[in-house]
Order: C-alpha cells, then sequence, then structure tokens
C-alpha cells in the first residue's frame, strides 16, 4: 500500500494519523467561527483545513523525492525570503498581527524563518565544522540568527525566545565550545531583557508572566487569566475518557481553541486517554527522527538534529501552555493545530527527514 513511499514509512503514518485527529479538533473548535464568519457552511473550517493538510502532503511527498543535499543553497535563499516577509510584517504597522493571507490560508513568516534559519545553519556547519570553533568562524552564523531574532522578537517575544535558545543549543550540537554557548546565553538574555523594556508589546508579556505566576484567578477578566483558567477548565472536565467529539464546552470560551489551545480542547472531548495517545505519537515521530539522525553523518545528521529540535520545541510549548506548565503563547501544535504555514513547515521537515531516511537505510 506505502510502496510509492521512500525511507521511513513510520513517520508518514504517524504524520497521517496526526493530521486527522487534527481535522476532528479543528472540526469542533471552530463552531464558534462558524457561526460568526460562515454560519450556511458549517463545515467550512474542515473542508479548509483537509485541502491544506492534502496539499501539506502533497509537498512533503513531492520534497522526499528530492536529494536532500540539494537543500543547502536551497536554505539560504527560503532564509532570505522569510526575512522579507518578516520585514513586511515588520513595518506594515498592523500592531501585534503577525500573519499573512494567501488564498485564505494564514500563514507565519517565523515559522519558515525558524526552518530556513536552522537548515541554514546545517548547511554552513556541515560545510566547515572549524568555524564553530572561533568567533570569527561563527560571526555569520550569529548575524543571521541575530536578524531573525530582531524580526520576530518585537512582534512575538516567545518565538524570538525560542529561535535563540534552539539555535544557541544546535551550535552546541555542532561542535561549538561549551565556553561559547555560556556567553551567547547571556548575550541573549540581555537582548531579552531589553526587549521587556522597549517593546511595544512588553506590556502583554508582563501580563502573561504575571498570570502565570499568580494562579488563582483573582483577575479572571484579564485577557490572559482568561485563558488561562479556560484552558483548565477544558484539561479538568475532560476525566479518564473526554466528553466524546464535539462535546468541548470550553471551545465556545476559550480564544483560539483550534491553534493555541488545541490540545486543551482535544482532552475535554477524548480525555487523558487521548491526550496519552497523542502524546506517544508524537514520541514515536520524535524517536524516529533521533534514529534516523545515528544512523547518519555531516550535513544530513544535523538536518535530522534540527528536525527534532523543531518539533520537540513546539510540542513540549505548546503542552505546557494547555497543562498550565508553561506561561500563555501562542505555539501552535504540529499537524493539529488550524492554519497553514505550520503545516506546510511539518510538511517540508517529513519530506526531508523520509529522504534522508531513504539514502540512510538504503544508500
Amino acid at each position: 500500500m506505502l510502496a510509492w513511499i521512500r525511507g521511513d514509512k513510520l513517520l508518514w503514518v504517524v504524520a497521517f494519523v496526526l493530521s486527522v485527529i487534527g481535522l476532528l479538533v479543528v472540526y469542533s473548535a471552530t463552531v464558534g467561527l462558524v457561526f460568526r464568519y460562515h454560519p450556511e457552511m458549517p463545515e467550512y473550517y474542515l473542508v479548509k483545513q483537509a485541502l491544506t493538510v492534502l496539499l501539506a502532503l502533497f509537498l512533503a511527498y513531492g520534497v522526499h523525492l528530492m536529494d536532500y543535499r540539494r537543500w543547502g543553497p536551497l536554505f539560504e535563499l527560503l532564509w532570505a525570503g522569510s526575512v522579507a516577509l518578516l520585514l513586511y510584517v515588520f513595518f506594515r504597522g498592523e500592531g501585534a498581527q503577525r500573519w499573512l493571507y494567501v488564498g485564505g490560508i494564514s500563514l507565519q513568516p517565523s515559522e519558515l524563518a525558524r526552518f530556513s534559519l536552522l537548515g541554514l545553519l546545517a548547511y554552513r556547519m556541515a560545510a566547515d565544522p572549524e568555524r564553530l570553533r572561533s568567533w570569527a568562524g561563527l560571526l555569520p552564523l550569529l548575524v543571521r540568527i541575530g536578524v531573525t531574532f530582531a524580526l520576530i522578537a518585537p512582534l512575538n517575544l516567545s518565538n524570538g525566545f525560542a529561535l535563540l535558545a534552539l539555535s544557541a543549543l544546535f551550535l552546541y550540537i555542532g561542535g561549538m565550545p561549551a565556553r561559547y554557548l555560556l556567553r551567547l546565553g547571556a548575550a541573549g538574555l540581555v537582548g531579552v531583557g531589553v526587549l521587556f523594556l522597549v517593546a511595544p508589546r512588553a506590556q502583554v508579556w508582563r501580563a502573561r508572566l504575571l498570570a502565570y505566576w499568580d494562579k488563582a484567578p483573582q483577575r479572571v477578566t484579564g485577557s490572559d487569566d482568561y485563558q488561562r483558567a479556560h484552558a483548565s477548565l477544558a484539561v479538568y472536565s475532560g476525566g479518564f475518557f473526554g466528553k466524546g467529539p464535539g462535546h468541548s464546552t470550553q471551545r465556545y470560551y476559550l480564544p483560539q481553541s483550534y491553534s493555541d489551545f488545541a490540545f486543551s480542547v482535544l482532552i475535554e472531548e477524548y480525555g487523558l486517554v487521548g491526550g496519552i495517545g497523542v502524546l506517544g505519537l508524537y514520541g514515536l515521530f520524535l524517536w524516529r527522527l533521533a534514529s534516523i539522525a545515528t544512523l547518519t553523518q555531516g550535513f544530513a545528521q544535523l538536518l535530522m538534529i534540527a528536525a527534532f529540535l523543531q518539533v520537540g520545541w513546539q510540542v513540549l510549548v505548546h503542552v505546557g501552555v494547555s497543562l498550565e506548565l508553561l506561561p500563555i503563547t501562542g505555539v501552535p501544535l504540529p499537524w493539529v493545530s488550524l492554519g497553514g504555514s505550520s503545516l506546510f513547515v511539518q510538511a517540508l521537515t517529513l519530506g526531508l527527514s523520509t529522504a534522508i531516511s531513504q539514502k540512510a537505510l538504503h544508500g
């Protein structure tokens, strides 16, 4: 049945199952959006998500037929394109708006920027591993990291901070000395601290941190307390087996229930059993990425590590926010949340990973 797919087929199976689960969650969680914008077609967002998933899977299939070694220069072009998109979003003067809309599909340039930046770093590191052992060699990479951070962080500090953390960890895994990592960490914290003082959205970030530390919902009218309270209610009311598909009540009250809080709705409807099952699928996906990385070296191995870091980070943060373990921040759940940019980046990751696995398994 899967004979026409090359490489690690388990990655495809897991991605497909997660995307089906995502369709169920999106169909339930977008009820409020349907009533507001498309009351004449209750299945509007379900159909939209299904078509986006199909496009993403076709993209992944096309990528997995390519030789992954051709992607080195492509990452340079993708990064330059993502920087141009980030500049457009940054200067268009729409406040906290971080998305572009193309053909009815929402695209978040920061998703592409993070993916292309880590790919670019992998390409440069594989071409010259010794560059990581001197500040002169690191400087071109640090400039690219800094530019990307400067364009993302003022509108989305959590994604900007994650970009810094993932990039620094990636450089360290690639061979950068630990003393450099400590210095870069200190510089990154200083940069984040400055943004907390001068960025237009600094007040929002401080409110989210206060809402996180002050667990008692004494200011439930506040935006972040409101989100946190209803996300917790969704999780707590799900119980062991959940309320059943389409029976979430918090979907009517929880902002971004179809994207940033998809896991909360999933647990409310499918319970602890459903939540553990989905986490098991992500664990299986990450295990396969790690296994493929151990069979490769050079550029291929670095790409697999980058894929592992990106998927792992998104799952960790999204689930952490839904379970009230982390402050409120907007991170989609891979293959599950509504949206185009996350799905397309996951498709690129899937395609590259299976292309690399084909080379690793069969030479």
